[in-house]
C-alpha cells in the first residue's frame, strides 16, 4: 500500500517561544479516516479543536514532533543566519525519525524556502526518498495532520514559555505581543526575552527604540556589552564551522572515511563510542546511538543493551590505555540540564585522575589537557580494535 509523509511547521512567525515541525506518515486508509476526522490546515482551526485532533492523530498515525525552545532557537540563529536553515534541519528530523519506522515512497513538505534546505540534512535513508515542496500543501492530508500537530506542539510550548515567568503569552508578533514584551522587560529585565522570545524579529528593536528613559537604554546596552565574555583559550571552539546537521547524526553514517577524520572509535550495533573533541579531560567519549532522539524512554531495549556494553568496553579500554583511577559517567537531557547537544542523546565517559583539578580551572578557568586528540585517538582506537 502507497505510504507517504506529510511535514509542515509552526511557530516561525510568532514572537514568543520557539518553533516546532512536525511530520505524519500516512496511507490511503488513514488518509481517509483523516478527512473522516476533519483534519485540514491548523489554520482553519481553534485551538480546542487541535488538541482534539492531535490526540486522534497521535492514535491512528506514525508520527515525529521536534521542538525547539527558544533559547536554542536564539542560539541557532545567532550561529546560521537563516531561518530556513533551521526549519530545513527540523524537516530533515522528523522525515529520518519516521523512515527508520517503516519505509515509504514520498515526502510532501509545506514550501518555506528552496527544497535544498531539507535534502542537505537528510542522512541516507531520507535521501532515498522522493521529496516535493508544495504551496498550500495543507490540502495533502498527511501535511494537514502534521500542521496539527505542529500547532498543538507548539502551543504547549508557548504555555511552558509563558509558565516559566508566570504569564499566558499571545501569539503572533502585534501590537499585543509588543505591550506584553514590554511589560516583561521593564519587571524582568531585557535578558529575560532570550530566554522566552525570538530576539531577531523586529520587535525586539521596537522595544529597544522605545526606551522611555536614558536609563533604560544604558540597560539596552549594558545587557549587549555583557553577551561579550572574552574567553582566548575557545577561540577554536568558537571559530571551528558550525555542523549543518546534528554532529551525531553526521558521524554514524557508515560510508567510508578517512581514519581520525570523525573520531568515531567503534561502531556497534545500535550505538557507537565518539570521541569529545572539546573534552573536559584527555580521552573524553560518548556513546550516542545512531537514531535521532533526544528521549531516552523512547530508546528500544536493544539499543539500550547496545549503549551500556559499549560504555563497559569504553570504560574497559580506557583504563588499559589511559589508567584513570575513576570516571564521571552520565548524561545530560535537555539544555537546563547542561546538554550542549539536547536534540541527540549520548553518555558520557570522562577519565578522571588524582590531582587533575587543580588551580588551573579554579583559578583561570583554564582546562589543561596533556594529549593531543590525534594521539589519544591513535592510542585508544588500538584499544577498540582488540574488543
Amino acid at each position: 500500500m502507497k505510504k507517504w509523509i506529510g511535514t509542515d511547521e509552526s511557530g516561525k512567525g510568532d514572537y514568543f517561544s520557539g518553533l516546532v515541525v512536525a511530520g505524519v506518515m500516512v496511507d490511503e486508509s488513514t488518509a481517509s479516516k483523516l478527512k473522516e476526522l476533519g483534519v485540514k490546515d491548523s489554520k482553519r482551526l481553534s485551538d480546542s479543536r487541535v488538541k482534539v485532533l492531535s490526540d486522534s492523530i497521535r492514535e491512528i498515525c506514525p508520527h515525529s514532533v521536534v521542538s525547539i525552545g527558544p533559547e536554542r532557537y536564539n542560539e541557532l540563529y545567532s550561529r546560521l543566519r537563516n531561518l530556513n536553515r533551521i526549519l530545513g534541519w527540523a524537516h530533515a528530523r522528523v522525515i529520518e525519525n519516521l523512515v527508520t519506522q517503516t519505509s515509504c515512497e514520498l515526502v510532501i513538505a509545506d514550501k518555506f524556502g528552496n527544497k535544498r534546505y531539507i535534502e542537505k540534512a537528510l542522512m541516507e535513508k531520507g535521501k532515498q526518498i522522493r521529496l516535493e515542496q508544495r504551496e498550500k500543501a495543507e490540502s495533502d492530508p498527511a501535511v494537514a495532520a502534521a500542521s496539527i500537530l505542529a500547532r498543538d506542539g507548539f502551543l504547549k510550548e508557548l504555555k511552558k514559555t509563558g509558565d516559566k515567568i508566570g504569564v499566558l503569552l499571545p501569539k503572533g508578533a502585534g501590537i499585543q505581543v509588543e505591550e506584553m514584551a514590554q511589560d516583561l522587560v521593564k519587571k524582568h529585565g531585557e535578558g529575560v526575552l532570550g530566554s522566552i522570545a525570538k530576539v531577531h524579529f523586529k520587535t525586539t528593536q521596537k522595544l529597544k527604540a522605545n526606551c522611555s528613559s536614558p536609563q533604560d537604554s544604558a540597560n539596552w546596552e549594558k545587557a549587549e556589552r555583557l553577551d561579550r565574555i572574552w574567553a582566548p583559550w575557545r577561540t577554536k571552539y568558537i571559530f571551528s564551522p558550525l555542523a549543518e546537521e546534528c554532529i551525531f547524526c553526521e558521524a554514524a553514517k557508515t560510508e567510508h572515511r578517512q581514519p581520525n577524520t570523525d573520531f568515531v572509535l567503534y561502531r556497534g550495533e545500535k550505538a557507537f563510542v565518539i570521541m569529545n573533541i572539546f573534552p573536559y579531560n584527555n580521552g573524553h567519549l560518548m556513546v550516542a546511538p545512531y537514531r535521532h532522539t533526544a528521549n531516552v524512554e523512547e530508546l528500544t531495549q536493544e539499543e539500550v543493551d547496545s549503549l551500556f556494553k559499549l560504555v563497559q568496553k569504553s570504560v574497559k579500554v580506557l583504563k588499559a590505555k589511559m589508567r584513570p583511577q575513576g570516571f564521571n559517567i552520565g548524561m545530560n537531557l535537555g539544555k537546563v540540564a547542561g546538554a550542549g547537544i539536547e536534540e541527540h542523546l549520548h553518555i558520557h565517559i570522562v577519565p578522571r585522575w588524582n590531582g587533575d583539578t587543580n588551580f588551573m580551572p579554579v583559578v583561570s578557568e583554564t582546562k589543561v589537557i596533556s594529549q593531543s586528540l590525534e594521539e589519544a585517538y591513535k592510542l585508544l582506537k588500538e584499544g577498540f580494535t582488540k574488543i
